[in-house]
């Protein structure tokens, strides 16, 4: 097995959670039946032997599964999990310990346990494969929110009403904002994505949405896009940025024409709460805003200007939903 990144030993860590789960519960409960099987031992309604001795095999198993990812099971009772890495050149043993909340600690190799440290501030930049891993995970179901529509229609109607000649969709998942931006009448639209589930996924509602072919629809890295130097008149992100980060904004000003126009949404700091797997690949190069000034800033930061900002709020079933809608000008 080879070495971790921070973010990928996060991603398994993260992908390890049921398995860790089911295995403290067993080895409660497999510690109730061993003294219930002792001479004078007080009984217990999980069984006998037959029931101690499956516990100990299913044990065995989550063990097996833990190790096979290429993770140290260094502890039992507490369980203690060390991810290989390298940290600034040095071999590390990135350290996670039961009832720490997520994967913050690590200590030399030589050291061991008395040298554990915490990590950094700065998060290690994810490969794009166990990023993609993670979309991938999630295409087949990505549709039955319909919160994603809403966004993607915000963002294209923000843009004009201008035809664009060619539209690059960013990160376009199943290509929400893609179909949408096909009611400007552009003469193309480049819709790209890095996780081939998102992609294969928008492919098949293409004959439908898309019947005169005018979206191309490619697996690519986000930053830099496929795009030459202003290569485009519109650039569209739904719910993406705050993955790809700041240098996105920079990416997305070297692709448009002067006057190109760029949409895009971001999650409200303080109502961001992705799960610890989607946690890890967020960069730290850039701050999610709470207010509508915070997000425009960010905008002008980049370069654009005539900055515009909406808060977008829908009802979903108990709880209210929000973004920031961002629209903006390449000079």
């Amino acid at each position: 097995m080879g070495l971790f990144t921070v973010p990928e030993a996060r991603a398994e860590l993260a992908r390890l959670r049921p398995v860790l789960d089911e295995l403290v519960r067993l080895r409660a409960d497999a510690a109730e039946l061993a003294a219930s099987l002792r001479p004078g031992g007080r009984e217990t309604s999980l069984g006998g032997m037959p029931e101690w001795k499956a516990a100990q095999a299913r044990l065995d198993d989550l063990m097996t599964t833990v190790q096979r990812t290429g993770a140290e099971l260094k502890g039992f009772a507490p369980l203690l999990i060390d991810f290989p890495a390298e940290l600034d050149g040095v071999d590390v043993l990135l350290c996670w310990l039961e009832g720490d909340p997520e994967l913050s600690w690590y200590h030399r190799v030589d050291l061991g346990f008395a040298g554990r440290r915490r990590l950094p501030d700065r998060v290690s930049v994810v490969s794009e494969e166990i990023a993609a891993g993670l979309f991938d995970g999630i295409a087949a179901h990505y549709d039955e929110d319909t919160f994603h529509g809403l966004v993607a229609d915000a963002l294209v109607d923000g843009l004009g009403r201008t035809a664009p000649e060619r539209v690059l969709d960013v990160a376009t998942g199943t290509g929400v904002a893609a179909f949408a931006a096909l009611r400007l009448e552009p003469g193309e639209v480049l819709a790209i994505d890095i996780s081939p589930g998102m992609i294969a996924q928008a492919e098949a509602k293409a004959a439908t949405h898309d019947p005169g072919k005018r979206i191309t629809w490619q697996v690519a890295s986000a930053v830099p896009s496929p795009v030459e130097d202003e290569g485009a008149d519109a650039v569209l992100c739904a719910s993406s940025l705050h993955f790809l980060g700041a240098a996105a904004l920079r990416d997305w000003l070297r692709a448009l024409r002067p006057g190109g126009r760029v949409g895009f949404s971001l999650p409200i700091a303080s109502a961001f709460r992705p799960s610890e797997a989607f946690a890890a690949i967020v960069p730290a190069d850039l701050k999610l805003p709470e207010t509508e000034d915070d997000a425009a800033e960010l905008a002008a930061e980049a370069g654009f200007t005539e900055v515009t900002v909406k808060r977008l709020d829908v009802e979903s079933e108990d709880r209210v939903r929000s973004v920031f809608v961002v629209h903006a000008t390449r000079p």
